[in-house]
């Protein structure tokens, strides 16, 4: 088959597709993956085909942008889906032609990405979805209350999502989406793991939780000498990693210097990524190292724990590696990952970002040092997460559903 992977967003967001492509190619499929143009050299260094499609943009600074200009995080969240869905649309002509000869495309169900240009060629889809929470359920055990959050739920979906993108469509000469929405009614594939969120059995035949799929890293990554002098100076360092959550310049020197306090409060080693800006402003203690972009497998293997934002592609990274994790959510999914982090006792109770301060940071990054039972259940939850296949099976699926 010749399959096409139209993704947008952050490394975060496209990290999970490279993973798939590969798989896809190792099967023996001709495979391409679709996204901003600023994203090749990530992906063709993976062995991933390539193609760009829309404005050569860096999602992840523009949103950050949107996000420090607006005080509200939900009218911030929904100008930041605006704009995405904008730069969306601006790539359907790339992306029409580019899923020209396909016989399936592979659509994130969030944002839709190649699902209109699917449709107006008459091609095969398969959704892939990262919330598995948003997927409907009929659960006759279901509360009143319960059925009452979920509808709320699902017309917040709509108001922000579905609405938007069917306005792309009616404007692109289609139809709007039925009850499915976005996702395929062939096959819809939860790249997470079952220990972490199981299957639903309420849910429709054709959604399938997989596994998380992680990428096959390109060759040896030789680190920095300072990074291993770090590392080999003393106790294995936290990893305060918060994503696209600490891009821009906006607040940048004062949530450094809140971590770098906090840090010390606690007496713990740390390696921070992000906020380049107001770290470099710094004079930094001994026990503080400031990084860039790390590979994370071989960055969390050599990690005592994790604070990260709670984005889907670090939390997972957190939960492979094995080691206990702080969630510190700013929109969105965060929140829910960053509350099932705590869930399943890999981590302290997760803390708002409107909440931080150095004191109540430093007070959890002690927890996830001293507390032997973090680390057994994130050590437990590791072992059983590193020996799934997410990938060999949602290609196994893929190929039992369209080959």
């Amino acid at each position: 088959m010749r399959i096409v992977i139209p993704t947008v967003g952050t490394r975060g967001d496209v990290q999970p597709f490279i993973a798939l492509a590969q798989g896809v190619g190792r099967s023996g499929h001709a495979v391409t993956l679709m996204s901003h143009p600023g994203m090749r050299s990530l992906v063709e260094s993976h062995g991933v085909p390539f193609a760009p499609m829309g404005p050569d943009i860096d999602l992840g600074q523009e949103t950050a942008a949107i996000r420090a200009s607006t005080r509200n995080v939900a009218l911030g969240l929904v100008r930041v889906m605006r704009f995405a869905f904008d730069m969306l649309e601006r790539s359907h002509d790339d992306l029409l032609a580019g899923c020209r000869g396909a016989d399936l495309v592979v659509t994130p169900a969030s944002s839709a990405a190649g699902k209109n240009e699917a449709d107006q060629l008459g091609l095969l889809t398969v959704s892939v979805t990262f919330m598995p929470w948003s997927i409907p359920a009929d659960d006759p055990a279901y509360s009143p209350l319960t059925r009452r959050v979920y509808a709320a739920a699902g017309w917040v979906i709509g108001l922000i999502t579905t609405r938007p993108l069917n306005r792309m469509r009616r404007r692109q000469g289609l139809p709007p989406v039925g009850p499915e929405g976005f996702a395929s009614a062939r096959l819809n594939l939860v790249p997470v793991s079952p220990a972490v969120y199981a299957p639903n059995p309420h849910w429709e035949a054709h959604h399938h939780v997989v596994g998380y799929w992680f990428v096959e890293e390109p060759g040896e990554w030789n680190p920095p000498a300072d990074l291993l002098a770090f590392l080999e100076s003393g106790e294995p360092p936290l990893v305060v990693s918060l994503g696209a959550m600490s891009l821009g310049s906006s607040g940048a020197l004062e949530t450094a210097s809140l971590f770098v306090d906090a840090i010390q409060q606690a007496g713990v080693r740390a390696i921070i990524q992000g906020w380049e800006e107001g770290i470099g402003r710094l004079t930094l203690p001994p026990t503080v190292y400031a990084a860039g972009a790390l590979p994370h497998r071989w960055l969390l293997s050599r990690a005592a724990a994790l604070v990260h934002h709670g984005g889907f592609g670090t939390t997972a990274a957190g939960f492979r590696a094995g080691i206990p994790s702080l969630v510190i959510p700013h929109i969105a999914d965060q929140f829910f990952w960053g509350q099932r982090v705590h869930e399943l006792g890999v981590g302290p109770p997760p803390i708002r970002r409107a909440n931080l301060n150095p004191h109540r940071l430093a007070a959890a990054l002690r927890e996830l040092v001293d507390r032997d039972e973090l680390r057994a259940a994130a050590s437990l939850l590791g072992e059983q997460i590193r020996a799934e296949k997410g990938v060999d099976e949602a290609v196994r699926l893929i190929e039992r559903t369209f080959g």
